[in-house]
């Protein structure tokens, strides 16, 4: 592997997609070659008979040699640890945008990504992708990673370690106050606010127009058929669905010790919190494209509940740390508003 990576006294830089530059260099000469040697076979090889027209090929490989420009942008960029500042930057061919200082970094995990990645997170978003700062590696044993671990990272760890201890997160203090975002405190509860109907409304919206229809067409029509009939009845399926999601409320009840779920007013289901297990933090994905991330609350006998879907994880670590605090007020069996 390329040297990817410039350690100086006072910085480290670092090209964590390096390689993909020579992937595009060899992709880019592959669509180079191809048109003309349909040419050569063309002419069967005398040069002499290649004609201007021939080249008009290379026009249908222009979206194709466009589409490589990401190659070549994405391979150029650099993270950069410098320790003057003592922040960390990301430098793309836009320019150079400061990602957070020393004193924010969270973590330096090595998650799974199209092989192992070392991937940065701060403080503010402990719980989001974060950002890369290392090419991909085959396993705990590839070679390339073992060189990373020992001359890269173990200079990383050494600069953020000369950074004086950060002071104590001020954003939970209000937490620590009863001051809470995500819950309401009645009486000897609390109750999580709901996400509300803003996330829903397009998808009732759309099933209500379906629903008007068969149902128009089931009271106007003199003999409606049976499939009338019965696409006005499975219509009301998502409806219902759309009316279970919207009317979900989670209680946590200090009395009994218990987190119960309603639904239309009705509980469905309750949780011992002696039976609770900590936190899953669930990152979520459509078709290949992020689509949330789920908060939710383990117990033992393998159940979960889902507390809330955050399109954005930045809230997420302020979340926990209400929900926590919540937690133990029913551990303690502290009530009341405070």
């Amino acid at each position: 592997m390329a040297k990817y990576y410039h350690i100086t006294a006072d910085s480290i830089t670092i090209r964590p997609l390096a390689f993909l530059v020579p992937i595009g260099i060899a992709i880019v000469t592959l669509l180079l070659l191809l048109p003309l040697s349909t040419i050569l076979i063309l002419v069967k090889g005398h040069l002499g008979d290649i004609e201007t027209k021939y080249f008009a090929s290379y026009l249908i490989m222009l979206p194709l040699l466009f589409a490589c420009i990401p190659f070549f942008t994405y391979g150029k960029r650099q993270v950069i640890f410098d320790a003057i500042q003592q922040s960390i930057s990301l430098k793309t061919i836009f320019g150079k945008k400061k990602l957070m200082d020393f004193n924010e970094v969270a973590s330096i995990d090595l998650q799974v990504r199209f092989g192992l990645v070392y991937y940065l997170k701060s403080n503010a978003d402990r719980y989001g992708k974060g950002y890369r700062i290392s090419p991909s590696f085959t396993g705990e044993q590839d070679k390339d990673k073992i060189h990373f671990d020992s001359q890269v990272l173990g200079e990383i760890k050494m600069m953020l370690d000369r950074v004086p201890e950060r002071q104590a997160n001020n954003i939970l203090q209000p937490i620590n106050m009863g001051i809470l975002t995500h819950y309401v405190s009645e009486n000897d509860r609390y109750r999580l606010k709901s996400a509300g109907i803003g996330k829903f409304l397009p998808m009732l919206i759309f099933f209500g127009l379906f629903a008007s229809y068969f149902w128009y067409n089931l009271f106007t029509k003199n003999e409606p058929s049976g499939s009338d009939k019965q696409l006005s009845f499975i219509i009301l399926i998502p409806i219902l669905i759309f009316l279970l999601s919207v009317t979900k409320r989670v209680v946590f009840e200090i009395s009994t010790q218990k987190i119960k779920v309603y639904r239309l007013g009705i509980m469905f289901k309750s949780y011992a919190l002696e039976r609770f297990a900590g936190f899953n933090i669930v990152r979520k994905t459509t078709n290949g494209l992020y689509s949330g991330t789920d908060v939710r609350l383990k117990f033992s006998k393998s159940s979960e509940l889902t507390l809330a879907d955050f399109g954005k994880t930045n809230p997420i670590e302020t979340f926990i740390a209400e929900t926590e605090y919540v937690l133990k007020k029913m551990e303690t069996g502290a009530g009341g508003r405070n």
